[in-house]
């Protein structure tokens, strides 16, 4: 992995700065992967899609933000404001629902991401893998499961890859017939394995994401 310059861009709202960590190259060696389709890869860091910034507090897409410079080579050759800008940061899964709320998307696309970065963000509470089973979890908030609810409904069945993602929302909200049901339907040999999991899963009853042992 080699990192590259730290990129400095504005909120296209207030126009606060803040910063994020480039990257130059990088690889998948020691990528962990969870039943709900995150992938957390060390090797391969990237900035969140969405930001939440620290000024206004107002979400937004990195791919909207103002760009402003970049911060590299000596530093007292750089704006002061750049260096000392803070680094993005990725939104809570409350901020994610309240920029849904807000009309953050502008279409069925960008809604669906932004559905998925939220699902995503929520099950973050909940990863770690085996060693943490006996940890107490929190429970699934109404918020999440209407997400969940509506994601479902924008999700489509015409891939595998489709099929497998909405058959896992079906899971974690408890409904493990459909969830049983699309599965059923996934041909494609190279997620067998991911399909053998989660019917695992839905076997037991588990509700919460897992993570795919490789």
């Amino acid at each position: 992995m080699i990192i590259g310059p730290d990129e400095v861009v504005a909120c296209p709202r207030c126009r606060e700065l803040a910063k994020y960590q480039s990257l130059i190259s990088g690889n998948t060696f020691g990528a962990i992967c969870f039943s709900d389709g995150k992938q957390i890869a060390p090797m391969l860091p990237s900035p969140p899609a969405v930001v939440n910034c620290s000024q206004c507090g107002k979400c937004y897409w990195l791919k909207d933000a103002l760009v402003v410079g970049t911060v590299e080579g000596p530093t007292d050759e750089i704006d002061p404001n750049w260096t000392q800008a803070p680094m993005i940061e990725e939104p809570t899964a409350e901020q994610y629902y309240q920029a849904i709320g807000d009309g953050l998307a502008q279409n069925i696309s960008e809604e669906r991401k932004l559905r998925i970065l939220a699902w995503w963000r929520d099950n973050d509470y909940d990863r770690g893998g085996e060693a943490e089973d006996e940890i107490q979890r929190r429970p699934p908030s109404s918020l999440r499961n209407k997400n969940l609810e509506a994601l479902i409904r924008l999700a489509s069945t015409d891939t595998d890859d489709e099929k497998l993602l909405k058959a896992e929302m079906y899971r974690e909200l408890g409904d493990i017939e459909s969830a049983k049901q699309l599965l059923d339907q996934v041909e494609a040999s190279e997620l067998a394995y991911v399909v053998d999991e989660i019917r695992k899963m839905c076997k037991n009853g588990e509700t919460k994401v897992r993570m795919l042992l490789p």
